[in-house]
């Protein structure tokens, strides 16, 4: 399929269309028999690899990723296919998520809220792409050669450019935020029980500046007893709550807790030690780096706060594969 010129992927849709809307016309004829014995599923999985292997291939991966979007939409007013296209839309976009194709994950996952509005795991990964969109605004660089009066002139221009792009992104990073927070809003009145919701529901909230819903959120989480990662970036946000507010006990008691459930994490261990350097304990502060660099090589995941931004975009590999199974059961 792969190897299809897009002259035959469109032939091939064209006819996928004819014998759909001849098998809903009739009653009961040979189209009909066709058409439920037609291996949709596997279709739609077939034009997914073959978009990605087209990527991979440096080749536009489009006219594959439409195919496969034409027979999503077709599934998706099938009962019996309704779980599958919702779950292949949220593959879709966390695979884009996790190769850093933001446009793309946001794109994908608006197309599947379009067929499944109220669908938690979509809008959960909706408020995740808005939330790590808000911190990727560009920065503005200045590389006039110093000691010049042009330099000067160029440098007082940039400050105003700077300026003002400073002040355009700030509204740009407030909307995205304001978008996910929506988004995660949603989620959790779809789903009340999503403990990543709430968890980037406080984070976004802190972002904000709201710290009475940040911390009503992130504890919340906690009261549910999560699983370990998402009670260790709760311990590890109540944290930067309390060392905010200039409550360092109240900060490093946090982060402490964050260490007991992953000791040779590295975003706990150093935050701990800015807290202990703020408090005067110098000592205290540079055994806290030196742990965390010990620690360092000899870890068997990743710090959940390093993959964080990737948000529900993580295992999407065999998210993927487990679709491909589906596909290929008789």
């Amino acid at each position: 399929m792969s190897g299809w010129p897009g002259s035959r992927v469109r032939e091939e849709m064209r006819a996928l269309n004819a014998l759909r809307q001849e098998a809903q016309a009739c009653a009961e004829c040979t189209a009909k028999g066709l058409w439920q014995r037609f291996p949709l599923r596997t279709a739609l999985m077939l034009h997914s690899d073959s978009a990605q292997r087209a990527r991979r291939d440096g080749k536009p991966p489009r006219l594959q990723e439409s195919a496969a979007s034409s027979i999503a939409r077709i599934l998706k007013n099938d009962p019996s296919h309704r779980s599958f296209a919702r779950r292949w839309y949220g593959a879709m976009a966390g695979l884009a998520q996790s190769e850093n194709r933001w446009g793309e994950a946001l794109d994908w996952v608006k197309q599947g809220l379009k067929d499944f509005p109220d669908a938690a795991d979509l809008l959960l990964l909706l408020g995740s792409i808005d939330e790590t969109r808000a911190a990727l605004a560009p920065g503005v660089s200045d590389d006039a050669a110093p000691g010049t009066i042009a330099a000067e002139l160029s440098r007082l221009e940039v400050e105003g450019r700077e300026a003002r792009t400073r002040r355009r992104e700030a509204r740009e990073e407030g909307g995205r935020l304001e978008e996910a927070r929506g988004a995660l809003r949603s989620a959790l009145s779809a789903d009340p029980s999503l403990s990543e919701a709430r968890l980037r529901l406080g984070r976004v909230a802190w972002r904000l500046g709201d710290t009475a819903e940040a911390r009503s959120q992130l504890e919340t989480v906690l009261a549910g007893k999560p699983e370990a990662e998402n009670a260790f970036l709760a311990h590890l946000f109540l944290g930067r709550l309390d060392e905010d507010a200039g409550r360092l006990d109240e900060a490093a008691h946090a982060y402490e807790k964050a260490l007991e459930i992953d000791p040779r994490c590295q975003s706990a261990r150093l935050a701990l030690s800015h807290v202990r350097f703020r408090q005067g304990d110098a000592a205290a502060a540079r055994a806290e780096v030196e742990a965390a660099l010990t620690a360092s090589g000899r870890r068997l995941r990743p710090d959940a706060f390093w993959l964080y931004p990737w948000g529900p975009s993580a295992g999407v590999e065999q998210r993927l594969e487990a679709l491909r199974r589906e596909a290929s059961a008789p």
